[in-house]
């Protein structure tokens, strides 16, 4: 495979957990380079490899997903910096599921496909123990056309697997708070309604419980060299196990919790 160059064209986010810059290749394509350095690992923890085993997973149940690139750019100050690119589709419209607006929000099934899919996508998250999907900014929406529903696809997964070490603050793998999905995770407007059926999330449920052993190592596999320790491996491979053993209790209790689950509800 050809890498591309890639040539910053802003620096867009700076954040405790690593730098975010819009990017483009040589061939027009566009994308958000992301990195951290060594003094940030504490809320970065091993990003790449959290970002490249959660596009396995998702690949493997069907969630559509950005790809991802290993790549070097030059910053504003000159200085090179190893990260991935999330590549943007190629679209003439493309939002943010936040940015979408009260319409949308409130009948997604009129202007969004895959909506079966995108039913069951508080499985997923829950499986791979996801703390950042809630504002709705890490769901992305595109179309070339007004006239048609919108497709769509998930980003940004770095806080999801071991994420990192300030993400364990909240309690070890084990503790009682990761079986309450409510307490670090809640879906983004508009999605909890469709969310709201057992048979629709126990379907996704039964495929994440079919995954093998052989397949989450295949997904651990797909991390670029250098980009995991063996002890940050260990770990992530014990809380699929340990999530994927724990998931039918995981979406009862949080279909039966009567507080907010919902990003901006006061329900």
């Amino acid at each position: 495979m050809i890498r591309s160059k890639w040539m910053l064209k802003k620096a867009w986010k700076a954040k405790r957990q690593g730098q975010v810059w819009v990017v483009e290749n040589e061939n027009g394509q566009r994308g958000y380079f992301k990195f951290a350095t060594a003094k940030q690992w504490y809320y970065s923890g091993p990003m790449i490899a959290n970002e490249y085993i959660a596009l396995a997973l998702a690949k493997k149940l069907g969630f559509p997903a950005a790809e991802l690139v290993q790549a070097t750019v030059r910053g504003p100050d000159g200085k090179k910096q190893t990260g991935i690119v999330s590549l943007e589709k190629p679209a003439k419209e493309i939002i943010t599921w936040r940015e979408a607006g009260e319409e949308l929000h409130s009948q997604p099934e009129r202007f969004v496909e895959q909506i079966d899919k995108l039913r069951t996508l508080v499985v997923f998250d829950a499986w791979i123990a996801n703390i950042d999907r809630a504002l709705g900014k890490n769901l992305i929406l595109f179309r070339n056309d007004a006239k048609e529903k919108y497709k769509w696809y998930l980003i940004d997964h770095g806080h999801t697997l071991y994420g990192s070490p300030r993400k364990w603050k909240r309690g070890k793998m084990g503790a009682r708070i990761w079986l309450q999905l409510w307490k670090y995770y809640h879906v983004p407007k508009g999605l909890q309604r469709l969310q709201s059926s057992w048979p629709i999330l126990y379907e996704e449920i039964k495929k994440i419980e079919s995954i093998t052993p052989c397949e989450i190592d295949e997904a651990l596999n797909s991390v670029p060299p250098g980009s995991l320790r063996k002890k940050e491996r260990a770990f992530i491979k014990r809380l699929l196990f340990y999530r994927q053993k724990r998931l039918r209790t995981i979406i009862r209790r949080w279909l039966a919790y009567k507080g907010t689950k919902e990003y901006g509800s006061d329900k």
